[in-house]
């Protein structure tokens, strides 16, 4: 039996009976169980299941990777899922220290992020590339506001592109990033090609970079990759995250912190 054939009759034994067991397909192939182990390594590099001890189950549907819905606006994403995001960004808010330097990305995590700092801290240094977020902050009497200048994408109210080299000369405390998909393979992900290159221009001058995410994002990809959710330092996120998503997210080393409902 070519290995092919193999490896499309352990997926019909999986789809049929939930599971399968090594010794079981070393005999209903009548090959050795050393042939057995590669074709389940193979299978599960390529996605298509999970080993476990003695077998194979079938991969959970979350820790397949899948595409971020179509773009949504910034008008609309400001009025989602916002009782998970208060939570979130309450919760991140505990992270940061007065007089520290903070760097907050763009979107509708972020600009709640940017009122809850104004609302909780007296004194701060903000780096945004978010209009928005500056508008949030500037009544703020001894807050610092950084804006990150670049090309204004009038949709996200963010700025981007090659004019944010002024980032490089700067020290960052603790950055905030909110992104549209985190996968424990696929890493981090958004939308935005030039607001990627800003968000991992800060993320590499930050000591901690913390991701905002509702668990709506987890086990979605993006068309740009930010970064491999080893490079960075936490995750934090609400308590509709799958317990299968949530182990594997533990598994990549990040720290990983659920808001509990309230």
């Amino acid at each position: 039996m070519l290995a092919r054939e193999r490896h499309k009759r352990i997926l019909e034994l999986l789809r049929k009976d939930g599971t399968v067991r090594t010794a079981d397909l070393v005999e209903a192939m009548s090959v050795s169980s050393e042939t057995v182990r590669k074709d389940l390594d193979y299978l599960e590099q390529s996605g298509q299941l999970e080993r476990v001890h003695g077998g194979a189950v079938p991969v959970p549907k979350k820790l397949v990777a899948e595409p971020a819905e179509e773009y949504v606006s910034l008008a609309a994403r400001n009025t989602q899922h916002m009782e998970e995001k208060s939570r979130i960004v309450r919760r991140a808010a505990a992270l940061v220290k007065e007089k520290q330097v903070v760097a907050l990305d763009y979107g509708s995590t972020s600009f709640l992020m940017a009122k809850e700092l104004a609302r909780r801290f007296r004194s701060l240094t903000v780096i945004t590339n978010s209009v928005q977020n500056a508008l949030a902050l500037v009544k703020c009497p001894d807050f610092t506001i950084i804006l990150v200048g670049g090309i204004l994408n009038k949709k996200e109210l963010s700025l981007g592109n090659d004019f944010s080299a002024m980032l490089d000369s700067l020290h960052i405390d603790i950055l905030f990033m909110s992104v549209s998909g985190v996968h424990p393979t696929v890493g981090l992900t958004d939308q935005g090609f030039s607001e990627a290159r800003v968000q991992n221009q800060m993320r590499q001058l930050a000591s901690r970079t913390v991701v905002l995410a509702d668990s709506g994002k987890f086990g979605r990809a993006s068309l740009v990759k930010i970064c491999a959710l080893r490079e960075i330092s936490t995750i934090v996120t609400d308590s509709g995250l799958e317990p299968a998503m949530e182990e594997a997210v533990r598994e990549t080393g990040v720290e990983l912190i659920v808001v509990p409902e309230e």
